[in-house]
Formats: structure tokens, sequence, C-alpha cells
């Protein structure tokens, strides 16, 4: 372990502090509450740095976050953040949640993310690499599941991409999940890509689709030739990144791969050609595909009680998503009750009328929470509606109108919850009381 922290150093002077004397000081730019900003501070502080931790938040509601450094000797500005601490700092390391256009960053001297100095470190070879709208959760779990023990799991919900450089024991691939903000640094891409599909969100944070569009492509954007792009056959991803260097590879639907319901088959099958690739035989990704577990908060089914089944889908935060999650689940419940609505991101009217459109076809009963997309979503929605106060309202309206209950939210989550898992379990605890007197 001291002659890998040694190499780590090494890379670490090569690509972000060459010409620097001395020990280099960090500065982690939001704690949070989802292992990101954990993540780094263990990172810098195993390997010798002078470490500083600012969050706007107190201590208090960071008590799991700080419970997990507690024997690290760090340096903790909590409840404010200082421009002086962003100055010092050598090497300013930002939570993906934070804007890049916080004013605190101006005085920062270099910026970076976990995501960067993980495809900067990390072996190039061996890195896979997903992104998406929506499926790059699954597909990336997939990739993992399919591959086994011969690949390790990073960058997904709770766990850091810096964790892989503390393994005990070196996998033959790293699977990395990549949001839009993870790739806002990126100026290396990762050998094998996957791309699951693009279209309108976070328009609350980037000025246009087209700006949203061209992070997301970072992730093929510096792929050079021996590199692989893994792309679903219907994205239209040549204008947002004109120049691939890397072999592309189109994947289609194959009706002959059967899978589960609540499974997206684009996931299925862009995991299943990745994993195939390298060298999985199809009858092994046959059996695999059959107990493989959807991750949390996607189509999930939560809670069964009283004959009422509850399916959890809190992760679908744009009508793009909430879109295919309602068509999908449709398929398999004909007479569900849809749990939608939210807080606005500054998505376009046609995505939203879309989704409206969605919701007419498939004749589900909709149960509406609060909030200013919410509010867009009425104002255009031609089915019958119900609007609730809260989730546990929404829920109780919802046990009234079926068996089948789903949330599917379209929207952000921040007018009422910490976070759409915040939000999902809220569902969770209201289903559980459904139907108690």
């Amino acid at each position: 372990m001291h002659s890998k922290k040694e190499k780590l150093r090494a890379r670490l002077r090569e690509k972000f502090f060459a010409g620097h004397n001395g020990k280099p000081s960090i500065l982690i730019f939001g704690l949070g509450l989802s292992g990101g900003g954990v993540g780094a501070a263990r990172f810098f502080a195993e390997l010798g740095y002078s470490v500083t931790v600012t969050d706007a938040k107190p201590k208090t509601q960071l008590v799991a976050s700080l419970h997990a450094l507690r024997s690290y000797p760090i340096k903790y500005v909590l409840g404010r953040h200082r421009k002086k601490d962003f100055a010092r700092a050598d090497l300013v390391v930002k939570n993906p949640g934070i804007p890049k256009t916080n004013r605190y960053l101006k005085s920062a001297k270099r910026i970076t993310n976990d995501a960067e100095i993980f495809l900067a470190l990390a072996p190039h070879a061996r890195t896979i690499g997903v992104t998406g709208t929506k499926g790059k959760t699954t597909t990336t779990m997939l990739i993992k599941h399919f591959l086994g023990k011969r690949a390790a799991l990073v960058g997904v919900p709770g766990v850091s991409f810096l964790d892989y450089f503390f393994l005990s024991r070196e996998p033959q691939w790293i699977v990395a999940e990549f949001s839009s903000f993870d790739l806002e640094y990126v100026r290396t891409s990762p050998h094998v890509a996957v791309v699951t599909s693009l279209f309108a969100d976070h328009l609350n944070r980037y000025v246009s689709f087209s700006a949203y569009a061209r992070a997301k492509m970072n992730i093929v954007r510096f792929q050079k030739k021996g590199d692989y792009a893994f792309l679903w056959k219907s994205l239209a991803v040549k204008w947002h990144c004109p120049r691939m260097l890397g072999t592309q590879i189109w994947v289609c639907d194959n009706k002959e791969f059967s899978v589960p319901w609540n499974i997206s088959r684009h996931s299925a099958f862009l995991a299943y050609t990745v994993a195939h690739s390298l060298g999985v035989k199809r009858k092994d990704l046959v059996k695999k595909i059959k107990v493989f577990r959807p991750a949390r908060g996607r189509l999930e089914i939560v809670v069964k009680r009283k004959g009422n089944i509850f399916i959890n889908d809190t992760t679908a935060t744009n009508p793009g998503a909430a879109a295919f999650s309602t068509l999908t689940l449709v398929k398999k419940y004909p007479k569900a009750v849809v749990i939608t609505g939210g807080e606005d991101k500054n998505i376009p009217l046609k995505d939203v009328l879309a989704y409206a459109r969605v919701l007419r076809a498939c004749k589900v009963s909709v149960v509406i929470l609060p909030g200013s997309f919410s509010d867009k979503l009425v104002r255009i929605l031609s089915v019958p509606y119900e609007l609730a106060r809260s989730m546990d309202d929404a829920v109780k309206r919802a046990c009234g109108k079926g068996t089948v209950i789903a949330l599917i939210p379209g929207a952000a989550s921040f007018n009422m919850f910490a976070n759409e898992f915040d939000r999902g379990d809220s569902f969770i605890r209201a289903a559980r009381q459904c139907g108690v007197s």
C-alpha cells in the first residue's frame, strides 16, 4: 500500500501540482450526504495531504458524512464558506451538486472533481464509463453484474470514484457511472464509453440543452483510436460531438433476449453488447439478467400490502424519463395509478407536453404532488387528476384509485425533500401506512 500511495502522489504531482513545492493543500467544496465529498476527503487524507472541508450545511445535517471521516486529521468549515479558504487552496475539489458558476469558485487557483481525478489517475485501458439522461445507473450496474468479479463498480450513488484506488484487489475492469456534472471537468474519456440516452434535463443548471449535451458528450470527446463508444442506435450525438475518434458501436434491440419488465431494454442491450464484446458468453448473459435486481428507486417494487403494489421510480427526475417509465409500467400493470410532479428544472414545454400525452395515452389515474413543474403540467394535462398536499396525502388518494401505485415524478424534489432518495423513502413510509386506520 505504501508504494501504491507513492505512485498516486507522483501521478497527482504530474497531473495537478506540476511545479508546486511542498505539500499541496486541498479544499473539498461540499461534503454532501451521498458519499462524493466523503470519498474525495478520504482519498487526499489517506495520501497525507492537508485537507479542509467546507459545506454550507451545519454539522447537525452532516452527521453521517462526518462520522465516516472521524479518523482523519481534516479541518472543517461548516455552516458557511470563506473566500480565503478558496484562495489559499492549491486544489479545490468541487462536489457535483455545486454549480460551476458558484461565486466562491472565482477565488480558486484550480478546480477539479472526483471524476476528473479518477480518469486522470486510473489505468485508462481498464475504464468503462456510462452516461445518459435515462438509464445510466441501471446500465452501469448491469455491466458490472455481467462481468462479475472481473469488475469493480464506482461512481454510482453512495460509491465514490476514488474508492477504486484503495481496493485490496485490482480488477480487470472499472465500471463507472458519470452524470453531466461529473463530466464537466474531465479531459480524458474512458477506454470504453457508453451513452444510453440524451434529452433535456438539468436546464436549471445549464443555459441550454446544447450546453447540457456537450457536458454529457465529454465521455467520448477525448477518446482516441483504439477506444470504443457504445451508443443507442437512435441517439443524435454527432451534432454535440462531431469528432469521435473511438470505434463507434451502435446498439439496437434484440427481440430474442428476454428482459424483466422493470429493466429498461435500452440498458439491458447496451450492457449485454458491452459485456459480450469483453468475452462474456451469451448463455451466461441470459442467465445473469434473470437474477439482476434493479437499482434503488428505479421501477422498484417496494411494498406489497393488502392487495396493493407500490412501485418507487423516484429517480425519474425529468418528464422524458417519466414518460419512458410510465410506458414501461403500463405494459405490466395497465390500470396503474401514477403519483407525479414536483419542482421544475426549466424543462422545455414540448417535453412536458410529450409527458402529458403519454399519461393520456396510457389511461393511468394521476395524482399530482406540489411544485412548479406540477403547475406547468396541470395547465396542459387533458386527463382527470387529483392535487395532493403532501406525499402522505398523495398516497392516500392513490390508494383509493387502484391497486398498483407508482411514484414517477418527472421532476426535481428539492421543494419538498432533501433529494430524490428522500422523496422515495417518504413514498415508502406512506405506502406502509396505506389502509392503516
